[in-house]
């Protein structure tokens, strides 16, 4: 099939390929999928260590590199009959404004682990340095998209561990905080996007890939996210949130992990399971009943109540013995 070229007909301003929103759409698919993991983590309907696991993470990584890739594609698409500078102030400052507010949320609601440099900071700051590069000649491009991407690799030192530095990426020390990403390597990836792009529509585009369309409900829903991907972003996870929070209240997974970590130190001990499982449930109920169970899961007994809470471990041995 013969490639389409941009100079094949008089374009249009701007060049909106449905191809490209439905792989954000996809992205945003990948984006659910993992939030939803870290909340359900959280509230404790599934080990908690699972959403660190270094096979979730990569996954993490991946959709946060298609967003961040497809942030410079679409930088070069909109500035191919020069950059209307005024939208892309306009569209900067929207980034700007919901990177701010998400800072804002997330000190309220986790003070200790805030978002203080994530995607949509990095997004923000990639889309000003792309822009740089949307005339550079192209060898330029992919060499400083492959210089950014590995210098947290070759030039990382303890100066970036400062907590006003860690936004650039070049430290040891992740900082804690729910969502990390710096400067180096991401925005390679945004002007690896504007190297893709750049060689695609200079080669030009596969026709049957410029002209596709959604086709069926599903593909449409990826192209309609796609087309609103920052506001799906912006009130997505309040919704998992307030979903996974509800069924919380009702499932009370805290007493399904208490009772797993609890048989397991049991059995370890040298206890049989069927004894083990007696002993837990008995200690679960009855911390219940004297208010110890909040503060058990909190890990925040006093003198007193962690005595209490000794003698209601041992009165459910004894309680639960053969």
């Amino acid at each position: 099939t013969r490639p389409v070229s941009i100079t094949d007909t008089a374009p249009p301003p701007r060049l909106r390929l449905a191809f490209l929103d439905a792989l954000r759409g996809l992205a945003l698919v990948g984006m659910f999928v993992f939030h939803f993991t870290w909340d359900l983590g959280f509230f404790g309907f599934i080990p908690a260590e699972f959403p660190f696991s270094p096979e979730f993470m990569l996954f993490g990584h991946v959709v946060a590199s298609t967003f961040i890739g497809l942030a410079g594609a679409s930088l070069v698409l909109a500035a191919r009959n020069g950059m209307n500078w005024r939208a892309f102030t306009r569209r900067l400052a929207m980034i700007v404004a919901a990177a701010v507010m998400i800072s804002a949320v997330t000190w309220y609601v986790f003070p200790d682990s805030f978002i203080f440099f994530g995607i949509l900071h990095c997004i923000a700051v990639a889309s000003v340095v792309a822009a740089a590069f949307l005339r550079a000649p192209l060898w330029i491009v992919a060499a400083a998209a492959a210089a950014i991407i590995a210098a947290p690799l070759m030039f990382a030192s303890q100066v970036f561990d400062a907590p006003l530095l860690a936004w650039v990426g070049l430290g040891f020390r992740e900082p804690r905080t729910n969502d990390w990403r710096p400067v180096f390597p991401w925005v390679g990836f945004a002007i690896a996007g504007v190297g893709v792009m750049r060689v695609a529509l200079a080669h030009g585009i596969p026709v049957w890939l410029a002209a596709w369309r959604a086709g069926n409900r599903a593909s449409r829903a990826l192209v309609w996210g796609g087309r609103h991907s920052l506001l799906i972003y912006l009130v997505h996870q309040p919704i998992f949130l307030a979903l996974v929070y509800g069924a919380s209240l009702l499932a009370s997974p805290e007493e399904a992990i208490y009772r797993r970590a609890c048989e397991a130190q049991c059995v370890r001990a040298g206890s049989e399971a069927a004894f083990c499982a007696r002993a837990c449930a008995c200690a679960t109920a009855k911390l219940k009943d004297q208010g110890l169970w909040r503060n058990v899961l909190r890990n925040s007994l006093d003198a007193a109540d962690n005595d209490r809470f000794i003698a209601i471990s041992r009165q459910c041995a004894r309680d639960s013995a053969p």
